[in-house]
């Protein structure tokens, strides 16, 4: 083994495996940041709304973290690939949600104002 292989074998041991489990978390806290307005009334204001604030962050995190683990896992044919689409699915969702209550509410305040 020549002295380039064995750096190249060092380098593949010191890079990390991408596994997708990072974006899988961020799309399921996003998506679980949807329901909490709808607790019940006796739990505090803060941990009803203030998670509202972030489910469009971390949703756009979890699909740009899933797409770079996904871009990094092309290579490797024994990678699953699972979580990271599941947490690019989860965050296109939370995304989704977001952006849709959000015209809703334009539309509705439009209507409104007529």
């Amino acid at each position: 083994m020549d002295s380039t292989q064995q750096v190249d074998a060092r380098e593949e041991e010191a890079r990390p495996r991408a596994t997708g489990t990072w974006s899988l978390v961020l799309g399921a806290i996003a998506v679980v940041s949807i329901v909490c307005p709808m607790l019940p009334e006796y739990v505090p204001n803060v941990v009803r709304y203030l998670p509202v604030y972030f489910i469009l962050p971390l949703g756009l995190w979890a699909v740009g973290s899933g797409a770079i683990a996904l871009r990094r896992m092309r290579d490797d044919e024994e990678a699953s690939r699972a979580r990271a689409r599941a947490g690019v699915s989860l965050g296109a969702v939370a995304v989704v949600t977001v952006v849709g209550m959000v015209i809703w509410f334009c539309l509705s305040m439009a209507a409104v104002s007529k």
